[in-house]
């Protein structure tokens, strides 16, 4: 994955800036929490994750994915206010950066930090 890439995402959530104010006027969050749940998506994203060795990442590293996916869980439920929409975004995050850190080079992981990248959900 693109240092560029990680990087943006970094200071985007440090901004509290992850995704648009576009993508919450034009949520549809029932629609939306469908299709993360759907087959095609829960598949890829399951095998994005199981390919992630964390054993690999050392401590420092294991409390930065935390504060990463604590940053997108908390800027995510103040603008949508939905749990479970926090939750699938602080996953993605964590599966992003963990990636990252490992050197794992995924199709998948890619194509969600890219969606990221430009201030909107995977879809």
């Amino acid at each position: 994955m693109l240092d560029a890439v990680i990087n943006s995402l970094q200071q985007k959530l440090q901004q509290q800036q992850l995704l648009s104010a576009m993508t919450w006027e034009e949520l549809d969050e029932a629609a939306y929490l469908d299709y993360r749940d759907g087959a095609d998506f829960d598949t890829d994203w399951i095998n994005a994750y199981q390919k992630l060795r964390r054993e690999g990442l050392t401590p420092a590293e294991q409390d930065q994915l935390q504060e990463w996916s604590r940053l997108a869980f908390d800027e995510t439920i103040k603008a949508s206010g939905s749990g479970d929409l926090a939750a699938y975004v602080s996953d993605d995050i964590d599966l992003i950066f963990s990636a990252h850190l490992l050197g794992l080079n995924d199709d998948f992981v890619n194509w969600l930090a890219s969606c990221y990248n430009e201030g909107r959900l995977p879809a």
